[in-house]
């Protein structure tokens, strides 16, 4: 009977101050959901990519070398921490169906367990048939009993296909330097027997030694050796996580990861501090009824559990609200639009983030309830059951200052002396604008900086029309230099490169070497001052620098081909905002011992594009500067989207946010608004008494929010990834739009509030407990 009189009590009280809880409830729906829906899509992500790492067998890494030797895999078997390693073969082929996709071959012997396709139908046998890229195979409307045609060593090789499959390797996989976003269509992966290459090349041929090793083996000391092993002959090593579809996988969950963390954080507090300050008041607005209770012989444990209830039952409510919506909208909408080859995109949630997060709302509301609660229950039921005396009057700084006083209006006075009197609800209401004003601004900062990129990339750095990749077997200096093309030509070497940094680190870094003069490459600083490529040196973007933790006056050192590391001097860096590596003129190259073969052009024309030429067998690809702008913007949807979402999110969370403060405001002096209406004070006197003091505390907020919001995208700028260097700035937009959302829902909360105020029961205010 106890708890149900208690319990009907509860549901009595909540019913009444319906409106704050409302907003409580809706605070923790926002946050729960922000944080289980960003949660969700790298979630997924990483947990599909980790489940085919697992069920392909995925190499911890790769040794690039043109037929390795036996004595070569055992030098490398012998390896502490080494439990496997096999022969492959990897490369890029011709195929004959329309539009001349590119397939990229992987030949496996036939007790080969690393590396597997994903099976989805059919199976990988030991015949002489293939095993096709599902995307690609839908593509082309090709299915499993079909031949495909692949062109390996100038040799063109007709395959049947007997199964269908998905890649560990390529699930963000990318044709070439042109390429910005997978497309199926243009490439995909065929994976054979290494017996079907004895056709092509005589025998059977291998170029990649697949290496596994134990759990938490150090692959740098793995790597030293293997490199020792191999000798100069060694092409490059790959590391896993350094393989581009990986760190394609991994650079986008980063991404999104870091959005899960920061934004959520911030709602909590706002929801927390929120709460507070609305919990604090409604459990001081019940001092007489926690005195009957006393009164009445209640136990300590069950008044503080009574109001504890009020905040745990909206706090678990809004919880599993935001859990039900969160996923369903954030992962749903923008998991598939990652354009990642996975079997199915089912949605993963994070449930031990949710446990924090259902435990940080029960903080901030059962938690706080308990708190202002357990604060009275010192105090006897005679006190209680008394009117709570007012504090204490004094002066307030204003009044020092007799000349600026003195001139001030009645009603002027009473603002300033409520405002200044009553910093507790001033700092609340301060603090949750502030909030609510800086995630607005950093994720329009966000957002801002995405859509940068493009210009900065394609308009700023790059400005060619059409980049062009060579068929390398085809073109040479000569044949390059005879083309007699009616623009502005510029030639580039692109490849990968072993680097070796100060630390002892060993990655693959995409390196571009290039005439010094660059007339279609506009390298520049941070700051947009023009660079210049370096003819004693190298210049290495900014982003990249920061990761190998180099910077100019440094070296590292890079793989020569077929022979060993040199060390080469840092001396420039520029700034790019996606896309990091390294770049070095022809000459100095050459000064390095290497030969300079261009594998692509960049052109500007200067009329049409010569289409004789696009059309030769010496290219390989081409696309424009547009498409490659196009693809970026693809490549950032999923960001782009998650912060538009965000940003209503935030919107209304700060719409919540000043109603609630509006409107608890008001009933806070209720009293005091209808002893004025009493005196002869007009209506509109009144009004403002309450709303100049709140839009004062909503530009005050604003005002705070700013370096807030500058802070917050600078913080998620840095945590976007190795691939992408954002600035972190917000621009003055950014600000306005945010400042003109906060006055316009401020302005609606104090229409609402004005019109309540209308409806005041002067007769029922004015009473009080004798």
């Amino acid at each position: 009977m106890v708890k149900g009189a208690l319990f009907r009590k509860s549901l009595r009280d909540m019913k009444k101050s319906k409106a704050q809880f409302i907003s409580i409830f809706i605070m923790a729906a926002l946050a729960v959901s922000l944080m289980t829906g960003l949660d969700s899509i790298w979630f997924t992500v990483q947990n599909h990519a980790d489940a085919m790492y697992r069920a392909t067998n995925l190499s911890d890494f790769w040794v690039t070398v043109q037929n390795p030797s036996e004595q070569q895999l055992w030098g490398i078997r012998q390896i502490d921490g080494v439990t496997q390693v096999e022969k492959r073969f990897s490369a890029d082929a011709d195929t004959d169906l329309p539009g001349n996709p590119t397939l990229h071959i992987y030949a496996l012997s036939d007790r080969s367990t690393l590396d597997q396709p994903e099976m989805q139908e059919g199976k990988f046998s030991k015949s002489g048939g293939a095993v096709l890229d599902s995307a690609f195979a839908k593509a082309h409307n090709l299915k499993i009993g079909d031949r495909i045609s692949v062109k390996l060593n100038g040799v063109w090789l007709r395959l049947p296909i007997d199964g269908l499959a998905l890649n560990s390797e390529q699930v963000f996989a990318l044709k070439n330097s042109a390429t910005v976003m997978p497309d199926p269509a243009a490439y995909g992966f065929a994976v054979i027997r290494s017996g079907v290459l004895g056709s092509v090349y005589g025998q059977k041929v291998y170029n990649q030694i697949s290496v596994k090793t134990a759990p938490g083996t150090d692959l740098i000391q793995v790597e030293q050796k293997a490199n020792a092993v191999i000798g100069d002959g060694l092409i490059g090593m790959t590391l896993q996580k350094d393989n581009s579809s990986v760190s394609g996988v991994s650079g986008r969950v980063q991404q999104i990861k870091s959005l899960s963390f920061i934004f959520p954080l911030l709602f909590f507090l706002i929801t927390a501090l929120i709460t507070q300050s609305t919990m604090t008041r409604l459990v001081e607005n019940q001092r007489g009824q926690i005195g009957i209770l006393k009164a009445l012989g209640y136990s300590k444990r069950s008044i503080l559990w009574h109001y504890a209830s009020y905040g745990v039952m909206i706090g678990v409510l809004g919880a599993f609200t935001g859990l039900a919506a969160g996923p369903n909208i954030f992962g749903r909408l923008l998991v598939p639009r990652m354009k990642l080859a996975f079997a199915d995109y089912r949605i993963s949630v994070n449930f031990a983030h949710f446990a924090f997060a259902l435990l940080l709302i029960l903080l901030c509301t059962g938690g706080i309830s308990f708190y202002a609660c357990w604060k009275l229950q010192g105090d006897t039921p005679a006190v209680l059951l008394r009117e709570k005396p007012p504090n204490k009057g004094d002066h307030i700084f204003l009044e020092t200052l007799p000349s600026l006083w003195q001139k001030m209006k009645f009603s002027s006075k009473l603002i300033a002396r409520n405002t200044l009197k009553n910093k507790s609800r001033l700092i609340m209401s301060t603090i949750g604008v502030m909030g609510c004003t800086g995630v607005i601004i950093a994720a329009l900062g966000v957002r801002s900086m995405l859509s940068g990129i493009n210009e900065q990339m394609y308009e700023s750095t790059f400005v060619y029309d059409q980049k062009i990749i060579l068929d390398t077997t085809k073109t040479d200096s000569r044949y390059l230099g005879n083309l007699g093309l009616d623009g502005v030509i510029q030639q580039l070497e692109e490849s990968a490169i072993g680097v070796i940094s100060p630390g002892g680190e060993r990655k693959m870094e995409p390196i571009t070497i290039t005439t010094g003069d660059s007339p279609l490459i506009h390298l520049q600083d941070a700051a947009g001052n023009p660079v210049s490529l370096p003819e004693n040196g190298i210049l290495m973007s900014r982003k990249l620098c920061e990761t190998l933790g180099v910077q100019p006056g440094d070296s590292i050192r890079i793989k020569r081909t077929n022979e060993g590391y040199v060390s080469v001097p840092i001396v420039q860096t520029a700034y790019f905002a996606s896309g990091q590596g390294i770049y070095m003129t022809d000459t100095y190259w050459k000064s390095l011992g290497e030969t300079f073969e261009p594998t692509a052009l960049l052109v500007k024309w200067n009329g049409a594009p010569d289409q004789r030429f696009l059309a030769s067998d010496a290219v390989a690809d081409a696309t424009t500067r547009e498409s490659q702008q196009s693809g970026l913007a693809s490549s950032t949807q999923v960001v782009n989207l998650a912060v538009i979402m965000m940003i209503v999110m935030g919107a209304a969370l700060a719409f919540v946010v000043l109603y609630n403060t509006g409107i608890l405001n008001f009933a806070e002096r209720i009293r005091d608004l209808a002893t004025l209406r009493v005196l002869g004070f007009r209506h509109r006197e009144i009004q403002n008494l309450v709303l100049i003091e709140n839009y004062f505390s909503v530009l005050l907020g604003m005002l705070s929010g700013i370096p807030v919001g500058r802070y917050l995208s600078w913080l998620i700028a840095s945590k976007m990834g190795e691939q992408m260097d954002l600035l972190g700035s917000i621009t003055l937009p950014d600000v306005l739009i945010a400042g003109i959302l906060t006055l316009c829902f401020a302005w609606i909360v104090n229409n609402v509030v004005a019109r309540k105020m209308k409806q005041i029961d002067m007769l029922e205010a004015l009473k009080s407990v004798e």
